[in-house]
């Protein structure tokens, strides 16, 4: 039997079954299988209020066991009738009579059996058309109805017949949950629902924890045996390969190799019968072969791919209509030409199946597109084809025509594809030995760095590309003022118009400005980096560093402390869709540092808490890594838990030796941030000695509050006075070192000055949003304060809510449930398993518990707990 349609992931390849018509909350139909990850997640688009929920995914994506698993846990109210896993290569006829099948039990008593209202059939009358009998039992239907309908790209124009379905309905008492392989055309057709509801491919995706709770169940360990990203990696994270993949390694060595290799096995072993058993995918085996060497995935490089090998360019179309049907590609939204792609783990088992049986295809096809994609002015393209291709002498000669152009739009992608080309043949040409040794430069832990290329102190260069270059270069390899000095000359970079330029015009300066802005705020030059990332952003319209510009100027933004502009730039990056897994990694932290650094200027400690647990630790290459220590350190404050946030920042620290020198602004944010956490554990002395004789601008608000937790008041206010106005100080330091001076003047018995800079404080926090350093005062410093007369902002009023009646709590329920596995004293991951979500979750939620409790460890927490009464 054909594996290529309907073959739900779990369960037998094209095993069928109906869900038999049914009153809420019972179900009908086959028990989902235990060895698949429960994905609750997404029980609430099948479950909400719209009429039309449509799930879109690829072969073996787990559309067809979700439906099942939702329908065995539904508590929709009426009847839940359909189809769920189809036979394969069901005709419209049998894929209907199924679902007609399912609906007799609970229609009118006084509709007919088939054909329309009021006919009734005789020995001699032809046999009735199965969906004109749905549509007949819709339109008699008594209550609410629930239909699904597994496979809908069975029938062919699906969304036409769901639109037929809908008009036999009244009262709106009928849902249709749509399960398909094709994209179709549902936001254009008429006459659907308007509440309607779509399930996309990535949706279908395991999680992280979907995808650790499979190789649970397979009885497998992550830790001993298997890493997440090596799975998520070969399997694409999609529900049906993790399942035969992670099947596979049960009984398997651990070396990496053997693991990977199993896996890749039993992908090929999925992709050669589909192509085997099904017969249309048979008969284009050829052009499905050549088709997989195609990126982007659209008709005129198909053609090109498959006119180049075959000469049978007629049929590009019909080879697309059958990858799509039968699950081997998905149709992507939004692209301004039709544009499919081939899941990952697909395309690469294809390859490896055409390098078998095909070479000399795959060879010619990839040749050709070379060609085409040089003449279309795509160099990147065509370099990444020469590579597949193994053709070091076309690698060389684009290269040679395009490298600038490569490097300077291309360079999230250059760093996996100049690995992919062995030393050898870049070591050949001396400018392309450099690029090498730049990105080995770029990819190499911070605290076993590489050796930077000669380029970096050569006495000239020869144009802006070659600078852009050098500056990087300096910049990783620790050397800021000398990177930042490179400013005058790319600042002058010409700016194409953007209305009246192409995107290959735009694309070289915008990555110079992105990268020029980059390189000042790693210096501090926060408001010329904030203009050269302005700029970038605009000329990187439609590429990633207009997403990328967006995440560094929330960053900009939240160290100033212009907390609504962080907050609008957060919203601009949020926009954009999410990058491949590696370029994802360099972009995203910029935007969730500053994000969380703004959400935690206006209080909002548990979503700023979240952020940066979902971000993790600094990656080795990160270069914002004391922007994300420096948050830390800030959380660590705010939660009340200083020494905890000390000991993980200097830790870190370690990891980034020789980079908090020669103008890193790093450097005194992470001196005053850790003389903070030495303050709030009264370790006053220590705090002196780390600022020592600092005089820099960033340390000014924590070398004041040294001395007015030390009593000198008059030394308190002598720092404030210095460097209130100093145009190095960022609005956020203005604000703290006003509410220091307000302080020091109480001390020293001054009201009336106390009041004068207390209104400088309240007026800052109004124009920024910034009010937590507030919230950094003693209490009875800052209950003095709000007797002076300004009111203080709501939020800072709000801060310090009275303590709970013994025995109440503000405890979610998600927390209670967490507290409630705490105490049985499973670990972290036992209960993340449980609850079927992360570890970092977990730990999130215990930590807004302890807040909450008024504890700082688990076993206070579960004796506090167990003392209310809640466990």
């Amino acid at each position: 039997m054909a594996c290529g349609v309907g073959a739900p992931v779990g369960l037998k390849e094209g095993e069928a079954s109906m869900v038999a018509s049914r009153p809420a909350p019972g179900v009908a139909g086959p028990v989902p299988n235990p060895q698949s990850p429960p994905r609750t997640r997404l029980f609430d688009a099948l479950s909400g209020p719209e009429r039309l929920v449509v799930v879109r995914g690829p072969l073996l994506s787990g559309k067809t066991t979700l439906l099942r698993r939702w329908s065995a846990a539904s508590a929709s109210p009426g009847a839940v009738a359909g189809v769920i896993g189809p036979e394969p290569g069901s005709t419209p006829d049998a894929y209907w009579q199924e679902v007609a099948t399912s609906l007799p039990e609970q229609r009118d008593a006084d509709a007919p059996t088939v054909g329309p209202v009021g006919a009734r059939r005789t020995a001699t009358d032809p046999p009735a058309d199965p969906f004109d009998q749905v549509k007949s039992l819709v339109r008699t239907w008594r209550g609410p109805l629930t239909l699904v309908l597994d496979d809908l790209h069975l029938v062919g124009e699906p969304e036409n017949h769901v639109r037929d379905l809908f008009e036999q309905s009244s009262g709106g008492m009928v849902r249709v949950l749509v399960a398909t392989r094709t994209a179709g055309a549902w936001h254009e057709a008429p006459g659907l629902p308007a509440d309607r509801v779509f399930v996309p491919p990535a949706d279908l995706l395991l999680t992280d924890a979907e995808l650790d709770a499979a190789i649970d169940l397979a009885g497998l360990t992550t830790a001993s045996a298997i890493p997440l990203g090596e799975v998520a990696a070969e399997t694409g994270r999609i529900a049906g390969l993790v399942d035969k993949g992670v099947g596979a390694l049960r009984s398997g060595s651990p070396a990496r190799a053997d693991r990977v290799g199993r896996i890749r096995s039993v992908v090929d072993r999925v992709v050669v019968r589909v192509l085997a058993e099904t017969a249309e995918l048979h008969r284009h085996r050829r052009e499905i072969f050549c088709a997989a060497t195609a990126t982007p995935l659209t008709a005129s490089s198909v053609g090109v791919a498959i006119g180049g090998v075959t000469g049978r360019v007629n049929a590009v179309g019909d080879v697309f209509v059958a990858l799509e049907r039968h699950g081997l590609t998905v149709r992507e939204a939004g692209a301004a030409e039709p544009t499919w792609s081939f899941p990952d783990p697909i395309r690469a088992s294809l390859l490896r199946i055409a390098a078998t049986e095909r070479p000399e295809d795959l060879r010619d096809a990839r040749i050709a597109l070379i060609d085409h994609w040089l003449a279309e002015g795509r160099p990147h393209t065509a370099f990444v084809h020469a590579i597949d291709a193994e053709r070091w002498d076309l690698v060389l000669d684009i290269l040679r025509a395009h490298w600038k152009t490569l490097y300077t739009t291309n360079f999230l992608h250059m760093d996996g594809d100049l690995k992919r080309i062995p030393p050898e043949v870049l070591e050949s040409e001396s400018l392309f030995g450099t690029l090498r040794r730049m990105h080995s430069q770029f990819s190499a832990p911070k605290d076993s760095p590489a050796p930077p290329p000669d380029l970096v102190d050569s006495p000239e260069v020869s144009d802006d590309a070659e600078r852009l270059m050098r500056m990087i270069s300096l910049r990783i390899d620790g050397r800021f003022e000398k990177a930042a000095a490179e400013y005058e000359m790319l600042r002058r970079v010409p700016a194409p118009d953007v209305e009246s330029s192409t995107q290959s015009e735009r694309d070289g300066p915008a990555f110079v400005f992105l990268h020029l802005g980059l390189t000042l705020l790693l210096v501090g030059r926060f408001d010329d980096a904030h203009q050269m990332l302005r700029r970038g952003h605009r000329l990187g319209v439609g590429s990633f560093i207009e997403r990328d510009a967006a995440g560094k100027l929330t960053l900009v933004n939240a160290i100033l402390g212009h907390v609504r502009d962080a907050d609008s730039w957060w919203d601009e990056e949020q926009r954009h869709p999410q990058l491949p897994h590696d370029s994802e990694l360099v972009v995203r932290p910029a935007g969730m540092i500053g994000s969380a650094l703004a959400r935690l200027e206006r209080l909002d400690i548990d979503s700023a808490i979240d952020l940066m647990t979902d971000l993790g630790p600094p990656a080795d290459q990160e270069e914002l890594w004391g922007f994300s220590l420096y948050v830390y350190g800030q959380i660590a404050l705010a939660a009340g838990t200083p020494a905890d946030g000390l000991r993980y920042v200097e830790h870190h620290m370690r990891r980034f030796p020789g980079l908090r020198a020669d103008g890193a602004v790093v450097g005194p944010l992470l001196d005053a941030v850790r003389a903070d956490l030495h303050l709030a554990m009264g370790r006053t002395a220590v705090a002196f000695d780390l600022l020592g004789g600092s005089t820099h601008p960033l340390t000014a608000p924590a070398r004041a509050r040294a001395r007015l937790y030390d009593g000198e008041h008059a030394g308190a206010l002598g720092v404030v006075r210095d460097h209130y106005g100093d145009l190095g100080c960022t609005q956020r330091d203005s604000l703290e070192l006003s509410l220091v001076g307000a302080a020091a003047w109480i001390g020293l018995g001054n009201r009336e000055e106390a009041v004068t800079y207390l209104e400088r404080a309240i007026t800052t926090s109004t124009l920024t949003g910034v009010v937590r350093p507030f919230v950094t005062l003693a209490p009875g410093t800052l209950a003095t304060l709000a007797t002076l007369g300004p009111e203080l902002p709501p939020p800072v009023r709000d801060a310090t809510p009275p303590s709970p009646a013994p025995g109440s709590t503000e405890l979610t329920g998600r927390e209670l449930a967490i507290l409630a596995s705490l105490a049985t004293g499973d670990s972290i991951t036992a209960i993340a398993r449980q609850h079927f979500v992360s570890a970092n979750t977990v730990k999130t939620q215990l930590r807004s518990a302890y807040r909450k409790l008024g504890v700082r460890s688990r076993d206070a927490a579960v004796d506090e707990a167990r003392r209310r009464g809640l466990v």
